[in-house]
């Protein structure tokens, strides 16, 4: 079976390995076999690591990218509690795991608020406390169901379009104590969320924000929502490295602050910087890669498409005081290509989402030829197409690669790989 040409290699060396009884680990979550979030936890951390490793070889291979040895994945500090944020789902149907129905137990049918069932967006398990996030995290969870609960207004209907509470969103900030909460919800009531925020005060909790994000779109995203400050600040803060972040209520940042430290070592150590390079930092997000390897170049551009978290990225940079960080709003290929006149790109950071970087984008990276391109990826497979492109006609190779663990407990693992310039 491992020889088997697949994109789902790990999924299937793990059937494999729980169908023979091997390196099981006792899981820390009674859903784990009903909830897509945390599939994974039956087997034992040291062999998780083990496959996600085989996995990244493989897609390497798949890919014709040969020549490269790939470590084990650099593990995360934390297997359990090491969220920094969780997204769940309000519905008005539960959907009951095989436990619940086979307990005689009566449940309430017509309210969840927790994860889906794999591949499911209509089912929704009703969840009162996640092992991936931390204890303060689960105090919001279990204080927002009942804050609903006790609600006149309805939960969400997935399939009919209707009802007022959509998601939760927990945001937690590891290195600085605070808590951020986005409630999303169809349409804008300010009633409803001066009464949550009492709500939560009379539970004891202090978030540093508490945030409305208003949406009447179809589908399961909340993604796009228009977002009101209900109470506190509007971003929270959290540290990284040597940096501080804010962070807002919509924004992005890597899911696990302290294995995402090791990441930010793993990439400043493949850049090599000296002091006197330009470094572009493609799909730059907030700029904290941005910002982190400025200490060590002497200037870094940062490229990111969403004009918000470009916003963003220049506050950071300001709170950073980090004055040879730029940022810049557009399209990547075009960024690429229409750089400022008599800028010679040293080493590039690309950091792109789940598909990979488009075509156009590879190629532009090409005409631009770096010396050095370090490529991070929270999907091996279409970073290893990416990386065979770059690599075509021997103007590149893959000097090396490492994993790093931010997604315990899950088949997804980070990956980061040196291009160098022959």
């Amino acid at each position: 079976m491992r020889k088997r040409r697949k994109p789902t290699f790990a999924a299937i060396v793990l059937e494999e390995e729980l169908a023979s009884g091997l390196h099981l680990a006792e899981p820390q979550c009674r859903f784990h076999d009903s909830c897509g979030g945390c599939s994974w936890q039956a087997v034992s951390y040291d062999r998780q690591l083990e496959i996600k490793r085989d996995w990244v070889e493989q897609v390497f291979r798949d890919a014709g990218v040969e020549g490269v040895r790939v470590p084990p994945p650099i593990p995360s500090p934390q297997p359990y509690g090491y969220r920094n944020k969780m997204e769940f789902s309000f519905a008005a149907r539960r959907w009951l795991t095989r436990e619940e129905i086979s307990s005689g137990e009566e449940f309430r049918r017509d309210f969840a608020l927790g994860l889906h069932a794999p591949g499911a967006f209509d089912r929704v398990l009703d969840i009162d406390t996640c092992p991936l996030q931390t204890e303060t995290a689960n105090a919001y969870l279990s204080a927002t169901r009942d804050f609903a609960i006790a609600s006149s207004e309805e939960p969400y209907h997935l399939r009919d379009n209707r009802g007022f509470y959509r998601y939760l969103i927990l945001r937690r900030g590891f290195n600085t104590d605070q808590t951020l909460v986005l409630l999303v919800t169809t349409e804008r009531k300010p009633d409803v969320m001066a009464a949550y925020v009492e709500h939560l005060s009379a539970s004891g909790l202090k978030p540093v924000c508490v945030a409305n994000g208003v949406t009447a779109r179809l589908g399961s995203t909340s993604e796009g929502a228009e977002i009101h400050i209900d109470a506190g600040d509007a971003t929270m803060a959290e540290r990284l490295g040597d940096g501080v972040f804010a962070v807002a209520p919509d924004g992005f940042f890597q899911p696990n602050t302290l294995a995402a430290e090791r990441l930010v070592d793993v990439v400043s150590s493949f850049a090599a910087l000296s002091g006197s390079e330009t470094v572009l930092d493609l799909y730059c997000g907030v700029g904290v890669l941005s910002i982190l390897l400025a200490g060590r170049a002497e200037k870094v551009i940062g490229i990111e498409k969403n004009a918000a978290s470009v916003d963003q990225a220049r506050v950071n940079a300001s709170l950073n005081d980090t004055p040879n960080t730029y940022f810049l709003s557009g399209d990547l290929d075009e960024g690429i290509r229409h750089l400022p006149d008599g800028i010679q790109v040293d080493v590039v950071v690309t950091d792109p989402p789940r598909a990979g970087m488009h075509s156009n984008a590879v190629q532009a990276l090409r005409a631009l030829a770096p010396k050095r391109i370090v490529y991070v990826s929270c999907h091996p497979k279409p970073q290893a197409e990416n990386l065979a492109a770059l690599c075509a006609g021997d103007m590149y190779y893959v000097a090396e690669a490492q994993p790093v663990d931010l997604f315990p407990q899950t088949p997804h693992v980070e990956n980061v790989a040196l291009v160098v310039r022959r």
